[in-house]
C-alpha cells in the first residue's frame, strides 16, 4: 500500500528570539522535524493500527505576520486519492493548516490577525476536508475565529481571548485530559493512564466564555459555558480550564507546546524576562518551572512525543474509537505581548 502522504501548510505567526532561531529554524521547521519523528514513530508502532497506510509529511511553511496565507485553490477540496500526481508533495493539494504560537494575541489589533482570523472561519466553513490545528496564540484565534458568537433558538455560547487573571502560566504543569478526548488517540491516552499530560506551556492568555454567556448559563441554573456540539475542551490545568479544543475530524488545539522542549523554553523566558525587566528570582521561578522535565542524558521527560502523534493522527483522519493493543484503561501566546510584559 502506498504511504498516506499528507500536505500540512504551517503558518508561521511569529520568529523564534535570535538563540533558538540560531539552533533549531522557524517554527515551521520545528514542526516539520516533528510531525516527520511521529510519523515514524506511528509507522513502527504494532500498537496503533493505520487505517490508510503508513504515514509520511509535506510541510509548506507561510509567513503570516507577512500577509502571506495559503491559495484557497491550493486546499483539499474533495477526498484524497492515490492517483493524484504527486499525492502528498509540494504540487499537492492542502490536507491541513497548523498555525503556530506568536508574540501577538490574538485580540491585538493587526491587519495580519484579521487576515487570519478570516482564512480560519473560511476554511472551516468551506473546505471540509481540510483539518485545523492550533498551538498556543494558534488555539486561541481558532476559538475566536470560530466561537466567538455561535448560538441556537434557546441557547448562547460566546467564548473569547482574555488575559488571565492568574497570570502567566509557565512549564510543565499537570494537565488533566479529558478520557472522551484521548479515546480517539492512542499516544494520548497510553500516557494519560500513567500521569497527568505534561507539555510545555508559556502563555498568559486563555480561552474563556464572555461576562454574558457565563450570566445567561448561571439564569439557569448551569455552573459553566457548554461548548456547541461536537466541539469539546480536552482537558484542564489548575491555572487554565480550556487547555485545547476538538471539534472530531476538523479541528484540535493545545494551549501548550509539544514543539517546545525545556532548552528552548527556558531560551524565550530569559528573553521575555529581558524585555520586560521582569526581577531575577521571578526568571529563575519560571524556568525552575520549565526545567521540571530535564533528565540528565536523555531526552525531556515530558509527553511532547505523544503530543505530536495525535496531531498527526488527526491530520490523518485517523482520530477515531479503536482497540489499542498493550493497554489496559484505568491559552496563546508564544511570546506575551510587549505591553503586557511591561505591565
Amino acid at each position: 500500500m502506498a504511504p498516506h502522504r499528507i500536505h500540512v501548510a504551517v503558518l508561521d505567526a511569529d520568529i523564534p528570539c535570535l538563540s533558538v532561531y540560531v539552533k533549531r529554524g522557524l517554527y515551521s521547521s520545528q514542526f516539520k522535524n516533528l510531525l516527520q519523528g511521529a510519523a515514524d514513530r506511528l509507522n513502527q508502532n504494532e500498537d496503533v493500527r493505520l487505517q490508510n497506510g503508513q504515514l509520511a509529511v509535506h510541510v509548506t511553511a507561510f509567513d503570516a505576520v507577512g500577509g502571506t496565507l495559503p491559495p484557497l485553490e491550493c486546499l483539499r477540496t474533495s477526498p484524497r486519492s492515490p492517483a493524484e500526481p504527486q499525492a502528498g508533495g509540494p504540487l499537492s493539494a492542502i490536507d491541513a493548516i497548523l498555525i503556530t504560537g506568536s508574540a501577538a494575541s490574538a485580540y491585538d489589533p493587526h491587519p495580519w490577525i484579521s487576515e487570519l482570523q478570516s482564512f480560519i472561519q473560511t476554511v472551516h466553513e468551506s473546505y471540509p476536508f481540510v483539518k485545523i490545528f492550533g498551538s498556543c496564540f494558534g488555539h486561541q484565534i481558532i476559538a475566536q475565529a470560530l466561537l466567538s458568537a455561535w448560538q441556537t433558538e434557546d441557547a448562547q455560547s460566546s467564548f473569547r481571548v482574555a488575559h488571565s487573571a492568574k497570570g502567566f502560566e509557565m512549564g510543565i504543569q499537570p494537565i488533566t485530559l479529558d478520557p472522551s478526548f484521548t479515546a480517539n488517540f492512542p499516544p494520548l491516552a497510553r500516557v494519560t493512564e500513567q500521569h497527568p499530560f505534561r507539555i510545555q506551556l508559556v502563555h498568559g492568555d486563555i480561552v474563556v466564555p464572555t461576562e454574558e454567556a457565563a450570566a445567561a448559563a448561571a439564569a439557569v441554573g448551569q455552573t459553566e459555558v457548554t461548548l456547541p456540539a461536537p466541539w469539546m475542551n480536552i482537558g484542564k490545568s489548575a491555572q487554565c480550564d480550556i487547555q485545547g479544543l476538538y471539534y472530531p475530524g476538523r479541528i484540535l488545539t493545545y494551549q501548550g507546546h509539544f514543539e517546545f522542549d525545556a532548552w528552548l523554553n527556558s531560551e524565550l523566558c530569559r528573553e521575555f524576562g529581558r524585555r520586560a525587566n521582569w526581577a531575577a528570582p521571578l526568571v529563575a521561578s519560571y524556568v525552575e518551572q520549565i526545567e521540571r522535565s530535564l533528565v540528565p542524558g536523555k531526552d525531556d521527560d515530558d509527553d511532547s512525543k505523544a503530543a505530536a502523534e495525535a496531531v498527526l493522527l488527526f491530520f490523518a483522519g485517523e482520530d477515531q474509537v479503536r482497540k489499542v493493543d498493550a493497554v489496559t484503561p484505568a491559552n496563546g501566546m508564544l511570546t506575551p505581548p510587549l505591553e503586557q510584559l511591561a505591565g
